[in-house]
């Protein structure tokens, strides 16, 4: 059943593309990874898919409808932007009370376990929190209203090792517990290969690649860039399907043909150094679609 779909999203601030026909599907209980440099447009598609900003063209479902401000859709999503918007005089606590008034469904006890547990006082005023807590704070309660689908910018930027993968490991179980499908943008790419079994790739509002984790892994090498391999590259390969990308000294090969791989001396590629040569490396074949989904 698929959670969140993104049908040929384009939108365009001044004569800025911020978005460029972006097409996608994520599945119900994924953690999904969306990822890409500064300006690449992760921030845009978020603000979409919460309903907050409207694309000049495509098409958005989130939890089985289109974005909006109706309360009954916006009570089954949980959205937390790059600034963590809290009002500084109000308390974790606070919010809390204020939640269970505002939601149909309310977990006060994640709420407060979770800031008990990562020493976040639910007394203090927000505004005498760190930068980092209050974004756990934001992420919380978000989380409390017990949403289908949870939109998150950057939660992870202003964490520290341990705050961040408490976090991280938090969302995993409610995903896992409660089929909650989780969107969520961040740099820290070596973190998302442990947590994420989805990646969503933008460069320059243009998506780049829209693929399970694991397929994505299994399918990505790294070979040496010698005349040898290229031969044997241009005989074995499959232009549809497969995809090179020249780096430095290094072919990034992205191909189902094991037998290829094995005879090119291939090694496996990280999910960050994936990411990086997709955004930086150039096609090795001329005219190559860039985009893969």
């Amino acid at each position: 059943m698929t959670a969140i779909r993104a049908e040929a999203v384009t939108k365009t601030y001044r004569q800025n593309k911020a978005l460029d026909s972006v097409t996608f599907e994520i599945q119900k209980g994924a953690v999904a990874a969306l990822v890409g440099e500064n300006g690449a447009g992760k921030s845009t598609l978020l603000h979409i898919l919460a309903g907050l900003v409207r694309p000049d063209s495509g098409a958005t479902e989130v939890s089985g409808s289109a974005p909006s401000q109706d309360w009954n859709w916006l009570s089954r999503i949980g959205f937390v932007d790059q600034d963590a918007s809290l009002q500084g005089g109000m308390t974790p606590g606070g919010y809390s009370k204020m939640g269970k008034d505002l939601n149909v469904l309310w977990n006060d006890d994640l709420l407060l376990a979770r800031c008990d547990q990562l020493k976040i006082p639910s007394g203090r005023p927000i505004k005498q929190l760190s930068g980092g807590q209050r974004h756990v704070v934001a992420v919380l309660l978000a989380l409390a209203k017990e949403p289908e689908v949870m939109l998150l910018d950057e939660p992870l930027a202003s964490l520290d090792p341990i705050s961040r993968r408490t976090l991280l490991g938090t969302l995993l179980s409610h995903a896992y517990d409660k089929s909650t499908t989780i969107l969520l943008s961040s740099h820290l790419v070596s973190d998302l290969e442990r947590s994420c079994d989805y990646l969503v790739l933008l460069s320059g509002g243009s998506l780049v690649l829209s693929k399970p984790t694991d397929e994505i892994l299994g399918t990505h090498y790294w070979i040496t860039n010698s005349d040898k391999n290229l031969e044997l590259i241009r005989q074995m390969c499959h232009l549809e399907t497969d995809y090179m990308i020249e780096l430095d000294s290094q072919i990034l090969l992205s191909t189902t043909n094991h037998e290829l791989a094995t005879l090119a001396g291939a090694k496996p590629a990280g999910l960050e150094e994936i990411v990086i040569a997709r955004m930086s490396g150039s096609p090795v074949f001329p005219g190559q679609a860039r985009s893969e989904k």
